[in-house]
């Protein structure tokens, strides 16, 4: 009886001779798989090289299964039925409608407008259309744009880009219909309903009228200050009043800003701000008339509430009071490339931000924006370390008045003490680069800081906490 070690060359043996006859033909008590033959024989069953299962093509790239979802989450958030965007984009009829503009506005990177450079920080979730998506349309395309099966539609796998849960509902008081062209600024107070405070952990503002709204800021203004600003509201007929003020230092916090195509969004898990008892909403909203007519808006803001969280955040305009006080951000008639740039130790002011924070603790940043005014060239927000090194936050090498967009870091920034925050702006004051305003563009003038569009800003807002 033939021993283990015997059997297996035995089975070795057979097999390689059965390969040899293969080339002549199927061997008898062969079986084939795929076309091809392999043995079997009563102790093993032998499947060599030659036998094995084929390749599978690569899968083809659809639109409901790829190109739908990005262009959807990166696009259609604009291009909607009734938003700022020319056009719609949600479906494959929408994009053939439009697609030499489409494929032009995102081969030169005019769209989605994402001003920030992605080589300074990792953010998410993120409009901007990244190098591997971008390759995802151009194969879809030169792969004969197949349509595919609407059943592979699945929504795009980021960070959601909205509110996840609506606890209040606060529309304004009263519609309101802008007529000053091209740009008319409101603003609007909202009763806040409680009596206990709450924190609010998210937000979405819904502009009734899309293709009116440029942007909007949102705050809440703290119970000391509200009479102030309900005088400022009382002294002007109509809703609202006309204004280009925002709250800053304990006046009230920033909440968030709308943009078009901004669904909303949750702050970081476990923080939220925290709202007194006898605060007021503060909506301030930019109305643009350039290529529509005014009609009556109602905005509503979303939030959602809870009654406690683990982090307190605060949300601080960062900026040098200098600026504001002494009129020292002088920007020359004629002149590009003027640059002003403030420097604080934020951690040493921490409890300006909110009265929860204590002074010296490190700080958490999760969120940043920028806001500069028509003339803005480029803005960055850099932690300078203690001990040298740099931090980048945000960086926009060029500046767009038009989309004032929230960066939301994929990971915080710790800032600790000793740690500076740094806030760079350049302008270009230049005639070339002047607002047309009735269809005139201005003539050059020395601007300084002010609230209306026609001066110059230069701000930060952060979300930390400690």
């Amino acid at each position: 009886m033939a021993s283990k070690h015997d059997r297996s060359v035995l089975i070795a043996t057979e097999g390689f001779a059965t390969l040899r006859a293969m080339k002549a033909s199927k061997p008898p008590g062969a079986t084939t798989f795929g076309g091809r033959a392999c043995v079997v024989t009563a102790s093993a069953f032998i499947c060599l090289s030659a036998c094995q299962q084929p390749t599978p093509p690569p899968q083809q790239t659809t639109w409901f299964k790829d190109v739908q979802p990005l262009v959807q989450r990166k696009c259609g958030t604009c291009h909607e039925a009734g938003g700022i965007g020319p056009f719609a984009l949600q479906t494959l009829a929408d994009w053939k409608a439009v697609e030499p503009q489409a494929l032009d506005a995102i081969r030169t990177g005019r769209m989605p407008p994402f001003p920030a450079k992605m080589d300074c920080a990792d953010y998410s979730p993120t409009t901007a259309l990244l190098a591997d998506q971008k390759a995802l349309i151009e194969k879809w395309i030169s792969e004969g744009e197949l349509e595919g099966t609407p059943t592979d539609f699945a929504e795009f796998p980021e960070a959601p880009d909205r509110l996840t849960r609506v606890d209040l509902s606060l529309p304004m008081k009263e519609p309101f219909t802008p007529t000053r062209r091209p740009d008319e600024y409101r603003c609007f107070l909202i009763d806040w309903p409680f009596d206990v405070p709450k924190f609010i952990t998210g937000y979405e503002l819904r502009p009734g009228k899309k293709d009116l709204v440029h942007h909007a800021d949102i705050f809440f203004l703290n119970p000391v200050v509200v009479p102030t600003w309900q005088a400022r509201d009382d002294a002007e007929a109509g809703p609202g009043w006309e204004c280009y003020d925002i709250p800053l230092g304990q006046e009230g916090s920033w909440i968030g800003t709308y943009v078009p195509g901004n669904r909303g969004v949750d702050f970081p898990a476990d923080t939220g701000l925290k709202v007194p008892v006898g605060a007021k909403i503060y909506i301030q909203v930019h109305y643009n008339l350039t290529f529509a007519q005014g009609a009556p808006d109602v905005s509503t803001l979303d939030l959602r509430l809870e009654d406690r969280v683990k982090k307190i955040a605060g949300v601080m305009a960062v900026s040098d009071p200098n600026w504001i006080i002494q009129d020292t951000m002088v920007i020359p008639a004629n002149q590009k490339d003027v640059e002003h740039h403030f420097d604080i130790e934020a951690t040493r002011f921490s409890s300006l931000i909110t009265s929860n924070f204590i002074d010296g603790r490190p700080l958490k940043l999760y969120a940043t924006t920028m806001h500069l005014h028509q003339l803005g060239q480029s803005t960055s927000l850099t932690i300078k370390r203690a001990d040298g090194s740099t931090t980048c936050a945000v960086d926009i090498p060029k500046w767009d008045f038009h989309w004032q967009l929230a960066y939301t870091l994929k990971e915080p920034i710790i800032i600790n003490p000793g740690d500076q925050l740094s806030v760079s702006c350049t302008w270009d004051n230049t005639a070339a680069n002047q607002p047309v305003i009735n269809g005139q563009r201005v003539m050059p003038r020395t601007r300084n800081w002010g609230a209306r569009t026609e001066d110059e800003m230069c701000v930060a807002g952060i979300y930390v906490t400690q």
